[in-house]
């Protein structure tokens, strides 16, 4: 497994920071172990929601008295690619919060948007870089075109490496600023989404800091995206795991895990604690991190090495972040000087 900034975290010895005091923790990376961990409890793919319009939001308890339900709402972001699949218990103050968390997700992930050329609500997107103080001439642009083609304009020799022997591009993205907890709040309200009606009375404090009535909980910061290297989705998807027991006699699980697929990323987060774990928890057992293994999803030639980049969604304040991809081309025409 290797990690965003190039050092190599070591399986299940690997940290992160978790927002929550005396606890040990331990990353497990074998995927059979998810599977002997963790079931499958509800899925976009088998999502059914109730046509009939709520008088109370789910989401924030806002009846029809306070607020309204005019909006068209999806339980998964277009952003992440068109999809129909609607949800009819989101009132329009929780969609006007819930579209702000989604433009710091956007941002986050919009490289992968346009390199595979995923189209939202309405086209798909034109990723431009941040400048460098304030200059213009320092702005990277790509755009997708016609004919699965890319249309790159590189103005800070800094910003790639091209190898035309093996036709391979190292590009930097310098991405426009954006907020990671606002990330997190995004994925959070897929999860909370999917999350069966009966589990919400144990949730009430997640739904509440989503909604901002709640400023503090306690959650594990780190999302965990893995990168598909022969495998587009055509199509967003996301689903919603539940451990099958929640501690051992030296070992607790977070409840819920979160699986969101999209071009060719797969990004993994847990929920946060609810009153189940809560209630049990001790201080004293092993906290386990179960990654999923999206491996799975792509097509096996031969051996491989797994990789998974972990990200800090903690931060409640704006920032930057740049953000290498490196990836092939078959023919392009290339008009940029040499270093």
């Amino acid at each position: 497994m290797t990690t965003e900034n190039g050092k190599t975290a070591k399986g299940s010895n690997q940290k992160t920071e978790i927002k929550r005091t005396n606890t040990n923790k331990k990353m497990q990376t074998d995927p059979l172990e998810f599977w002997n961990k963790y079931e499958l409890i509800s899925s976009s793919k088998t999502y059914v929601p109730s046509r009939i319009k709520s008088k109370v939001c789910r989401y924030c308890d806002r009846t029809d008295k306070e607020t309204t339900f005019n909006q068209i709402t999806h339980l998964l972001p277009e952003l992440i690619g068109e999809n129909d699949i609607l949800t009819f218990d989101e009132c329009d103050i929780c969609n006007k919060l819930f579209s702000d968390y989604e433009s710091s997700f956007s941002i986050f992930i919009r490289p992968y948007i346009t390199l595979l050329g995923v189209k939202g609500k309405k086209k798909v997107p034109i990723f431009q870089s941040r400048t460098v103080d304030r200059n213009e001439k320092t702005r990277t642009t790509l755009a997708h075109r016609e004919g699965n083609q890319k249309e790159l304009h590189i103005q800070t020799l800094d910003d790639y490496t091209i190898n035309t022997d093996t036709k391979t591009v190292d590009i930097v993205f310098r991405k426009p600023p954006f907020i990671p907890l606002k990330v997190y709040k995004s994925l959070l309200k897929i999860g909370l989404s999917l999350l069966p009606t009966e589990f919400d009375k144990f949730n009430k404090e997640s739904f509440a800091w989503l909604t901002n009535r709640q400023d503090d909980l306690s959650f594990i910061t780190h999302a965990f995206v893995s990168t598909l290297k022969r495998r587009c989705f055509t199509t967003p998807s996301a689903d919603l795991y539940k451990a099958k027991n929640i501690f051992t006699d030296k070992q607790e699980f977070p409840e819920y895990i979160l699986i969101v697929c999209f071009a060719n990323q797969i990004v993994q987060i847990f929920l946060p604690f609810s009153d189940e774990l809560k209630d049990v928890t001790n201080g004293k057992r092993q906290l386990v991190l179960n990654l999923f293994p999206g491996v799975a999803y792509d097509k096996i030639e031969e051996p491989q090495t797994l990789e998974i980049k972990y990200f800090n969604l903690s931060i409640g304040t704006s920032i930057t972040e740049n953000h290498k991809i490196s990836f092939s081309y078959e023919d392009a025409v290339i008009n940029i000087p040499p270093k």
